[in-house]
């Protein structure tokens, strides 16, 4: 007997391990077709979505179910399909998918201009019409983020999260944190821990640097002279800007493959997660498997994560994060080793395994 069919859905700037693992999970139990969805925010967008519309029509009858990771111009069309057709959709909401920060650029739900204002409407569509909506934070349903602003005085908080935007969805929502595999992230003790805080984070253009919280590492860096640090992820642009400031203490890289991420966790005592806005924290998650003692922006997943085996910083304040790491960098290595087992506890993959195939399972029948 052949298995159900199911679409997979993702962007294609989105290839991170957490959102790879869902697509392993559900090829366990079914017949899985991957597809990427090349969607960009200009004019060529139109000519993506009708190249996945006719994607969709020519195969309608062979999927039972949509499963798309993040709502956008992108899961649009499946969801539509599954409402024509009698199939069922699942969204998994990651975070800018939650949001509105207009000052950054971050959030879908901006309707700024025209353009903005169909990417909502699509984002909205999708929620609306999906048949479940897997969210991986608490905060990313409703949520007042009291560290975005908490620079600007008189500002008021941000608030955030799905119910602030399409309130009618709330009985849809399910909240299935994102797993991380504790044989693939482990610490090889035969390298020992470097006295260096190591950061990560995805930064194609400027605002999203500022998002992941990198301006104020270095600001933290300028402060902490005597003190190595590692950032992870910036574009070629940001690296030559960078490096003509000349930070002794700082090293940049645009990006590195798995295995030599996974040698940055093994070496690092601290790794700082300083976003402004942040569904759940995968590289924070990441780091703390590999024995990494955090220092997290008090914003969305991070405190969660962190729980009480790190450091969290309350006001987006370059002394304060400074005061932090110091604390960080000075704790003992069995920190690390409580910050391991928390992500084993609370955010296993084994765990997300069982949500998902109970959720679609129970969609299907």
């Amino acid at each position: 007997m052949s298995r159900p069919g199911i679409l997979f859905i993702k962007h294609y700037s989105t290839n991170a391990k957490f959102i790879l693992n869902d697509r392993d999970i559900l090829e366990k139990e079914y017949d899985v077709e991957v597809y990427t969805a090349y969607t960009k925010k200009n004019f060529l967008i139109v000519f993506s979505l009708l190249k996945q519309f006719f994607h969709l029509l020519f195969r309608a009858g062979r999927y039972k179910l949509y499963f798309v990771w993040f709502a956008d111009y992108h899961s649009f069309i499946p969801v539509l399909f599954a409402k024509l057709f009698g199939k069922k959709s699942v969204i998994a909401v990651g975070g800018y998918d939650a949001t509105d920060i207009p000052e950054i650029d971050c959030g879908a739900f901006n309707e700024s201009t025209f353009k903005k204002r169909m990417r909502s409407f699509a984002v909205r569509f999708s929620l609306k019409n999906a048949d479940k909506i897997l969210v991986v934070d608490d905060s990313l349903i409703e949520n007042t983020n009291t560290y975005v602003y908490s620079d600007i005085p008189g500002k008021k908080d941000l608030k955030d999260g799905i119910l602030n935007f399409v309130p009618e969805v709330k009985n849809k929502i399910e909240i299935v944190y994102t797993g991380f595999d504790e044989g693939f992230f482990k610490l090889n003790k035969d390298i020992p821990k470097e006295n260096f805080v190591l950061s990560v984070g995805y930064s194609p253009n400027d605002n999203e640097f500022r998002r992941k919280g990198f301006d104020m590492l270095i600001k933290a860096a300028e402060i902490l002279k005597e003190v190595s640090f590692v950032i992870i992820g910036v574009n070629e642009e940001q690296l030559k800007n960078l490096l003509v400031m000349n930070l002794k203490n700082v090293k940049f890289f645009t990006s590195v493959s798995m295995e030599e991420l996974i040698g940055y966790y093994n070496r690092a005592k601290v790794f700082a997660q300083l976003s402004l806005f942040e569904g759940q924290p995968n590289s924070l998650c990441e780091a703390m498997m590999m024995e990494c003692i955090p220092v997290g922006s008090d914003v969305n997943g991070i405190p969660r994560v962190i729980g009480d085996t790190g450091f969290i910083v309350h006001k987006k304040n370059a002394k304060e994060i400074s005061e932090k790491i110091l604390l960080a960098l000075d704790s003992p290595l069995e920190k690390g080793a409580l910050a391991r087992q928390r992500i084993i506890d609370n955010f296993s993959l084994v765990k997300r395994e069982s949500k998902i195939l109970e959720t679609v399972r129970s969609l299907l029948n």
